[in-house]
Order: structure tokens, then C-alpha cells, then sequence
């Protein structure tokens, strides 16, 4: 049975098999160091905040959509990094919304794109992005190995994505990733639960940065994903859908520290 992750990895496949690149080497870049806003978060965690117009599962999650206000909040809100869909078929971003929320804030920029070829490593540099997403289900362990290799020489982080116990052996068998980010939505399904970060936890050194992805919505979940000693959290959903996010954000983290969720 074909799933809606084999779908988007076919059809990116033809995308950039068509796609012409040409990359500028006039466009200044200044380089933000994703990991370093991470490990230095401004609050107990850190927060990746997400840039999202639309989602497979969801449809459109915001009407008036403008990349470059949703960003200059989340400065105002010290966000400690930002993520920018750029897939146009399926998640209706666009490179140029990358490009527009690098210029506009001064926090380190995630490309969150499906990355199969190694022309989208370089495209990524080329737009501003600080760092790429590499999702270990769609890529076999020589395709990691070299694209952590181009991602090193172009000086780009790399936030290396699992969701299952095959994918981190997978990874861990073949590189040495500085950043892991468990994805808690299941990409054959996009079903999610923060089970799959508890799961995943255990096999994850304390000298790599652990992030967890999609599914976080509430305080206890915050505090869930503390105790299992997450570094930091991916917001999407939550955060395109809340016109007050610096408030979700501070009561989330002031419940998280006076509540006990566990008794």
C-alpha cells in the first residue's frame, strides 16, 4: 500500500529531476549556528518554532498567511530558532519564505524540506538556510553518510530526523549526527504520540542534542518530554493555530515547572 511519505519522496524525486539549479555565489550569507541556539536555549528547553501554512493531514492551517509577521513574532517571543517548510506540492511553502524570514529575524533558520538529492544541500545554502532536516526513512545509510558530509563542508546543521528503532540503528550505525530530532508523527500514518520520544530516548548519548518533533501541545507535554531529558521542541501546529503564542508558550513552561503531571 502506498503511503502519503512514499507519495511526497516519488513526487520530489520527479521535482528535482526537473528542477534546473543555478546557485548565486553573490548572495551574502550569514551563518546562525542552530545547534549553538539550542544548547543555549532561552528557556529549559529549547524552541523551534515552525513556519507552516499547510500540512497533508491538517489542509491549510492559516488563511492569511504571511511568513515574514508569523517570524517577527516569534522574535518578539525569543524564540530560540525557526523551522520554514519549503515543499510547495504538499505543504504549500516556497523557497522564497525561507529567504524572507532569514532577512527578517536574527534567530538560526531550519530548511524542513524532503531532501533526496544532494542539489538540495547546496539550494539550501544558496536560500540562507543555517540548517537542513535529513529524514532517515527516506534515505539509505551511503546517502547519509554523503549528505552529512556536504552539510559539514558548506557549514550547515543538520537535524538528523527518526521515528523508529530501525531508523536511529540506521543512523547511529552510520554517522555521528551532533543533533537528533525524534519525530513523534508517524510519516506513513501522520498519526502522532510523544510515545515514539520516550521510545526513542534511551538510545540517544547525552553529548547529542535531542529534539522532539510535532504532536506537543500542552504543558504536560512539555513536562513529559523534560523528564525524558529532550533538549528541545519542534512546535508546528500548535503554534500556527494560536494568535497568542508568547502566552501558550510562558504557560506552558510555568505549568510545566509548579505542576505534577506524573502523580
Amino acid at each position: 500500500m502506498t503511503t502519503i511519505l512514499d507519495t511526497i519522496v516519488a513526487h520530489k524525486k520527479q521535482e528535482v529531476k526537473e528542477r534546473s539549479y543555478q546557485f548565486s555565489e553573490d548572495r551574502e550569507y550569514n551563518k546562525r549556528s542552530f545547534l549553538e541556539a539550542l544548547q543555549n536555549p532561552n528557556r529549559s528547553m529549547g524552541i523551534i518554532a515552525e513556519v507552516k501554512k499547510a500540512s497533508p493531514s491538517k489542509g491549510v492551517l492559516v488563511d492569511q498567511f504571511s511568513p515574514v509577521d508569523i517570524a517577527r513574532e516569534y522574535d518578539k517571543i525569543n524564540i530560540d530558532a525557526i523551522s520554514v517548510l519549503t515543499d510547495e506540492r504538499f505543504f504549500q511553502g516556497h523557497d522564497s519564505y525561507l529567504m524572507a524570514v532569514k532577512e527578517c529575524t536574527s534567530v538560526p533558520v531550519l530548511r524542513k524540506e524532503f531532501i533526496v538529492d544532494e542539489k538540495q544541500i547546496y539550494e539550501s545554502k544558496a536560500i540562507g538556510a543555517d540548517a537542513i532536516l535529513l529524514i532517515a526513512a527516506i534515505l539509505d545509510k551511503q546517502q547519509i553518510k554523503e549528505y552529512m558530509a556536504i552539510a559539514e563542508e558548506l557549514d550547515l546543521d543538520v537535524l538528523m530526523e527518526v521515528h523508529d528503532e530501525a531508523e536511529i540503528e540506521k543512523v547511529l550505525s552510520t554517522a555521528k549526527p551532533k543533533m537528533i530530532g525524534v519525530n513523534n508523527r508517524n510519516l506513513k500514518t501522520f498519526e502522532t504520540t510523544l510515545e515514539t520520544t520516550k521510545l526513542l530516548a534511551k538510545y540517544i548519548s547525552d553529548d547529542v542534542t535531542l529534539i522532539s518533533e510535532s504532536g506537543i501541545k500542552s504543558s504536560k507535554d512539555v513536562q513529559f518530554l523534560s523528564n525524558l531529558g529532550v533538549n528541545g521542541l519542534l512546535v508546528g501546529e500548535a503554534f500556527m493555530k494560536e494568535k497568542n503564542k508568547g502566552d501558550m508558550l510562558s504557560q506552558w513552561f510555568m505549568e510545566a515547572a509548579s505542576h505534577d503531571y506524573t502523580s
